[in-house]
């Protein structure tokens, strides 16, 4: 199989659809009949895989042109609901974003980390009712208009919603800043977005290898309450860039530096919006590709904006952290900073109006049903496999306290006590690959040899078994007493 389509523009795709302002977003939310079975399910992703291949067919080749131009994008989403266990006999292999628990075997189960949608405020906005996301990405309404009707008329399909969204020439969003200045970059972007299972996604079923992950959050802005701020510098500062062409970082005002080659230092001010969700130097290890898209609608005789969010990540470890360990942390990037002064629901700048995490399937030539449903391939037992670690940190005196998962160093050691392959250290999302495969059948212990937060916090051994090739381990440090610092 290959990467997930509709996420990644390529060649030049990016600038015949991605970039044209005459695209236009369409955010098609579908909901399934409850009686819907396994089998009526992969008749459904067939009839699916027959509307898409029609939707983003090209247009016929012009004189001198090798193929036609791209009018439509499609990135499916499959929604938590889909893979619940009593939803489907036999039941799909879950997604690991989606588990509220410790996987089947994991040791410390008990210490699995939540969804992040489960974490306020994102668990106080109301949720998207949906089973499936087409994000679509097209130039030609009326093919869309007949993807819509066709949809609706699927024997499978018990409703539709659809949120819209627009493309622009100047790239601004609605506050009239400039937006996405330092997505990941396009040589980065394939370790960023898709799931490598045979590397650092050990924990993912076997069929979600070049899958990803697709946050979407409906944000509403509010014009008057950002206008409402002291003066243009405080209304930069809330956002961390300056209103003007280039979009200069706040601290970095008519330097004339291209985004992606700012200094690694941290962004001023800390409670800036730039500053929140890009803290840059160590934290630089953690991004997600932000394809978002601003809306404008009427509502009762009132004009709204805001923007569509849509980011992909190849766990919602990244959004995760991004969101929630810094975005919403008060005492991130230092103590007492706040919330993003964007984001912060109490600022009343934006509002969080409807939330929804999907997973977007690989690409497999056979189709939806090929990449969803196919089962686990047989074959002989390897002898040798990975172990991945996954970090939380809490403190039991504030358990919604969110702290550093990046800087602590492990050590696998045998049964005997010796050290099996070099020490290895988790990054910004608490994710750390042994780099030594380990043998099926042998037991070993996972030494934890430093923290970020010296004697603050204990260090954890954890004994294991490896009795499979792709081995997770969770591992937690409680802290003994009240800590209010996010690093050390």
């Amino acid at each position: 199989m290959t990467q997930a389509k509709g996420v990644i523009p390529r060649g030049e795709d990016k600038e015949l659809l991605y970039k044209n302002p005459q695209t236009c977003g369409y955010f098609v939310f579908a909901k399934l009949k409850p009686e819907l079975d396994r089998a009526a399910l992969e008749g459904l992703f067939g009839s699916l895989d027959q509307l898409i291949a029609a939707l983003v067919e090209r247009e016929a080749p012009g004189e001198g042109m090798e193929k036609g131009r791209k009018v439509a994008a499609v990135a499916v989403g499959l929604a938590p609901s889909l893979f619940e266990p009593e939803r489907f006999t036999p039941a799909l292999a879950k997604p690991a974003g989606f588990r509220t628990s410790a996987p089947s075997g994991a040791e410390l189960p008990e210490v699995a980390t939540p969804p992040p949608y489960d974490v306020a405020p994102l668990s106080e906005a109301p949720k998207v009712e949906a089973d499936i996301l087409f994000y679509v990405a097209a130039t030609m309404e009326a093919r869309v208009n007949h993807f819509l009707s066709e949809l609706a008329a699927l024997p499978a399909i018990q409703g539709l919603d659809l949120e819209r969204g627009y493309q622009r020439l100047d790239g601004t969003e609605p506050f009239g800043y400039k937006d996405g200045l330092r997505n990941i970059k396009s040589s980065e972007r394939s370790t960023r977005v898709f799931v490598h299972r045979d590397d650092r996604h050990l924990e993912e079923p076997r069929w979600a290898d070049d899958g990803t992950y697709m946050a979407f959050i409906r944000i509403a802005q509010n014009p008057e309450a950002f206008a409402a701020l002291a003066d243009d510098t405080a209304r930069d500062a809330a956002i961390g860039r300056l209103k003007n062409e280039n979009g200069d970082r706040f601290d970095l005002a008519n330097q004339g530096i291209d985004p992606h080659d700012e200094p690694p230092t941290p962004p001023q001010p800390p409670s800036g919006h730039v500053a929140k969700v890009g803290p840059r130097g160590s934290h630089d290890d953690n991004e997600i590709y932000r394809r978002g898209l601003p809306f404008v609608e009427t509502v009762e005789g009132r004009l709204r904006v805001g923007l569509q969010f849509v980011s992909f990540q190849a766990s919602l470890d990244q959004f995760d952290v991004i969101f929630n360990d810094w975005a919403m942390n008060s005492n991130f990037p230092l103590s007492e900073v706040g919330r993003d002064a964007l984001l912060d629901p109490s600022k009343g700048i934006v509002t969080f109006e409807k939330v929804g995490f999907f997973f977007v399937p690989p690409y497999d030539p056979g189709g939806l049903a090929a990449a969803v449903l196919r089962p686990e391939p047989g074959g002989g037992k390897p002898k040798t496999g990975k172990v991945v670690v996954r970090k939380r940190i809490v403190d039991p005196s504030g358990p919604s306290r969110r702290f550093e998962r990046g800087g602590f160093t492990f050590q696998i050691n045998d049964a005997n006590g010796q050290p099996v392959g070099g020490q290895f250290t988790t990054d910004s999302t608490g994710r750390a690959l042994a780099p030594q495969e380990l043998t099926v059948g042998e037991t070993y212990t996972l030494q934890e040899v430093s923290t970020p937060f010296g004697e603050k916090l204990q260090l954890v051994n954890v004994s294991f078994a490896m009795d499979r090739p792709h081995k997770e381990l969770a591992v937690e440090n409680r802290f003994a007493q009240p800590n209010d610092q996010y690093g050390a």
